[in-house]
């Protein structure tokens, strides 16, 4: 028995011991913030309780691999699902912190904990690709099922982690179980639908009043909605609806690309009611209205905005593809099917609209 490496060993869980006072975004249902510890607690519990169902697969990997996939956050801590596109070194981030954290170890164990790691967040093995994916539905599970703050995005949940969720059919029918609950949350007595005409002077007032104070606004807004519908170039149009009142409001009408592509769109505006900012109801319009366009037969939208939020819709800036005079991180794209264009876009005239007139 080797004496100095126990004493080393109980250095490290020393150390990891900072991972129960990392917190996380997320609420528990009590309404305190959770804890990374607490998250990878039940992340154990979760493959422990699908175990039946996941196959071949290793489970003691797979309960190895969810007790350390987040243990490099003792040094730096948590970014938020919702931010981390905002984030694009916390990898190596992490696993600095991680080498940091396991500096007391011998060699055979830290690189057991380290390959095990890497695995974990290149996705390379099964089990790696199983813990992604319960990582991600414990993350949803929690949203849902936490006393969450005031204006907490639910919406958010509807397209977090889906490219590992979709791996096999237990997660699959996972992902459903949760989505259904996210939507009973959404629902909270909103309703999507689409314009009326009795809606068109309640869009114009919502507009006005959602851009009122943003910073970089040229306070147009409610022009471009109206020249866009005289135009017949609104292709969507949904309001979001609470108590008879329009609360939200998002429009997608045609762009045209340089390379003469076809059947793409841009998004905007898209409108809150300032009173209902921030409680999930844009994440809302917008999900519904991206579904709207594809299933319409759209091969793509674009947006101007903020990639941070953007992102969490599956937009992101394409090298070559060029909205001119406009910084390219902020002009961003989604392809519905095959592959972006190239060249510039041009939104409709519409959108150079100053007045009602």
């Amino acid at each position: 028995m080797n004496i100095e490496k126990l004493q080393n060993r109980l250095d490290f869980l020393r150390q990891a011991e900072q991972l129960k006072s990392v917190l996380r975004s997320a609420h528990t249902s009590s309404g305190r913030a959770e804890s990374t510890a607490e998250h990878t607690w039940r992340l154990c519990l979760m493959a422990i309780t699908f175990a039946d169902e996941l196959g071949d697969l290793d489970l003691l990997k797979v309960l190895k691999m969810c007790l350390v996939h987040d243990l490099g956050e003792a040094i730096s801590g948590d970014v938020p699902a919702v931010s981390k596109q905002g984030f694009p070194d916390k990898s190596q981030q992490e696993r600095d912190d991680l080498l940091q954290l396991m500096a007391s170890l011998d060699a055979p164990l830290r690189e057991e904990i380290m390959g095990l790691w890497e695995d974990y967040e290149a996705a390379t093995s099964a089990e790696a690709q199983a813990v992604k994916a319960l990582d991600k539905l414990e993350t949803l599970l929690q949203h849902n099922q936490g006393r969450n703050p005031p204006g907490f995005d639910y919406a958010f949940n509807l397209n977090y982690g889906k490219r590992y969720t979709a791996a096999t059919p237990l997660f699959e029918a996972l992902r459903g179980l949760i989505d259904a609950d996210t939507r009973r949350h959404l629902d909270n007595g909103i309703a999507l639908r689409d314009e009326r005409p009795e809606d068109i002077d309640a869009i114009g007032q919502l507009t006005e009043a959602a851009f009122a104070d943003a910073e970089h606004s040229s306070h147009t807004e409610q022009f471009i909605v109206t020249a866009l519908r005289r135009a017949g170039q609104l292709t969507v149009s949904l309001v979001a609806v609470e108590a008879g009142a329009v609360v939200g409001h998002v429009a997608i009408s045609p762009v045209t690309l340089a390379s003469g592509a076809s059947g793409w769109f841009g998004l905007g505006p898209v409108s809150v009611s300032p009173a209902r900012q921030g409680q999930g109801i844009g994440s809302a319009l917008i999900n519904a209205a991206l579904a709207r366009l594809h299933g319409l037969g759209g091969q793509g939208c674009v947006v101007l905005g903020d990639p941070r939020y953007y992102a969490r819709f599956g937009f992101k800036a394409q090298p070559g593809l060029t909205l001119p005079g406009v910084p390219a991180e902020y002009f961003q794209a989604l392809a519905f099917s095959g592959d972006v264009p190239q060249g510039s876009v041009q939104y409709a005239t519409a959108f150079e609209a100053t007045s009602n007139a």
